[in-house]
């Protein structure tokens, strides 16, 4: 559809494009340049080249939102390998976003005394969430805005609801002892 909008006409001087796909992160810009030849002639080398590592060494978590877990030591988590070693290991795709839940649940645990206050970090995590759902995203391959949108929900709950779990249990050791 992008090559209709791209012919020229004596009239139409620009077009828009809507990417109701996430195409523009599976495949890259449009007027990007493709060798063709190299595409057809090596298929599945192009495909592996649009599941490789993208930008995700470059990203790291805002100094002003680490500073709110001094307590963490480990606060980065690379979705692509742990999708990789998944699926290595014969296990579900899913459980990377298990794994990743988990982390930020402690994360927000181990850096508050309270459930109030953890709950309270969890809110801190929303852009970290949304970038980890969106390199799931691209792991999987073909995955919707919607699927995404319901994705982050559904993070943001099962992370709420293991925060309550964990600190329960913290507040249950401490009174036992």
């Amino acid at each position: 559809m992008i090559g209709r909008g791209s012919r020229r006409l004596p009239q139409k001087k620009t077009f828009g494009i809507i990417d109701l796909g996430n195409n523009t992160d599976r495949f890259g810009e449009w007027t990007a340049p493709i060798d063709w030849k190299h595409v057809f002639e090596n298929p599945e080398a192009y495909h592996e080249m649009l599941n490789t590592k993208t930008s995700y060494e470059a990203h790291q978590m805002p100094s002003d939102m680490r500073s709110k877990f001094p307590a963490s030591r480990e606060i980065s988590f690379d979705v692509q390998s742990a999708h990789q070693s998944a699926i290595e290991n014969g296990q579900k795709a899913k459980i990377v976003i298990r794994d990743s839940i988990r982390q930020h649940a402690l994360m927000c645990v181990d850096n508050s005394s309270t459930v109030a206050g953890a709950l309270e970090l969890t809110t801190e995590l929303d852009k970290e969430i949304d970038w980890r759902i969106k390199q799931y995203g691209k792991c999987l391959g073909k995955v919707t805005k919607n699927y995404t949108d319901w994705l982050k929900e559904d993070y943001r709950s099962k992370l709420k609801k293991l925060v309550q779990k964990i600190m329960g249990r913290r507040v249950l050791i401490k009174t036992a002892v």
